[in-house]
């Protein structure tokens, strides 16, 4: 009886020591898999770097959690993949887009154009995430101008453009599409945005196309230094330049994920949505204006 006791307990200690080490070795293993480096079992941590001050973009909230209309998107797009798992980082648009190029980061988003240099760079979905609004900004006095059209019929005159100002873009589009309606472009190597806005306020040009976002930090944010002007100007939101995620060369596999969910969230309404809710207008109405 002795014996058998002692038998008993020899093997229901073994096979207590079996059962813990394969508890462990299962436990490493899940952990293993949900950290895994890209081995193709896995779930593959993608390191998601975002500019922290682009408010309503992206930007860190009061407790300095990601916020924003681009954190949304990634959530969206994070939630449809569950072979990857985002870790989102906040830093400045410089960072950014270093950390994508070295491999640091392999994917962002700065509010950034896509440009023949930066596809040099990087990888790019063909669908745009976003869009940065750009409104035409006129003196009081024009009420009854509503669009370019009205601009080229009237004979406004238009702030001058730094060359490598995005919005001249939307000048050439257009002239491009009214052959017979054109609007003149002039270009000064450099000026302040600000200097562009007290222009057209104190009617020295009577339009402009300004980027909405550099707008409101100059005339209708909380403490904005022209604010004084906004009595004399109108601004009319009428056509926005494409903004897209920049992701690592070496991330093919990635954007193809990345791109087809992006797809869906557009055809499904999900980036208007957003778009209306949190920069409060629907950007995906508009006819985007390619930058050359």
């Amino acid at each position: 009886m002795r014996k058998k006791e002692r038998f008993f307990r020899k093997n229901a200690a073994f096979l207590i020591g079996i059962s813990l080490l394969l508890g462990v070795a299962g436990h490493e293993a899940a952990a293993g898999a949900k950290s895994d480096g890209g081995s193709g079992t896995g779930v593959r941590k993608i390191k998601y770097a975002f500019t922290n001050t682009l408010r309503p973009v992206s930007y860190l909230d009061e407790n300095g959690r990601p916020a924003g209309y681009d954190i949304e998107v990634i959530k969206l797009i994070d939630e449809r993949l569950p072979q990857y798992e985002i870790e989102f980082v906040g830093t400045t648009s410089e960072d950014a887009w270093l950390g994508v190029d070295t491999g640091k980061y392999q994917l962002c988003t700065t509010n950034s154009f896509r440009t023949k240099a930066r596809e040099e760079k990087y990888l790019f979905a063909s669908q745009n995430s976003s869009g940065g609004l750009e409104y035409l900004l006129l003196n009081k006095k024009f009420t009854d101008v509503k669009s370019l059209e009205d601009v080229s019929d009237r004979n406004l005159t238009m702030v001058p453009f730094r060359p490598a100002d995005a919005a001249i873009n939307v000048i050439k589009t257009y002239n491009d599409n009214h052959p017979g309606k054109q609007i003149k472009i002039d270009t000064i190597d450099q000026f302040e945005n600000a200097d562009g806005v007290k222009w057209v306020a104190s009617n020295r040009y009577d339009s402009w196309v300004i980027y909405e976002s550099i707008y409101k930090g100059l005339v209708t944010s909380d403490g904005a230094p022209l604010a004084d002007l906004e009595k004399d100007l109108i601004v009319i939101p009428f056509t926005a330049i494409a903004t897209w995620a920049l992701i690592n060369r070496d991330e093919t596999e990635f954007l193809d994920a990345y791109e087809t969910v992006l797809i869906q969230l557009k055809n499904e309404g999900k980036l208007s949505e957003l778009s209306k809710n949190i920069l409060g207008t629907d950007v995906f109405q508009f006819d985007f204006v390619p930058l050359n």
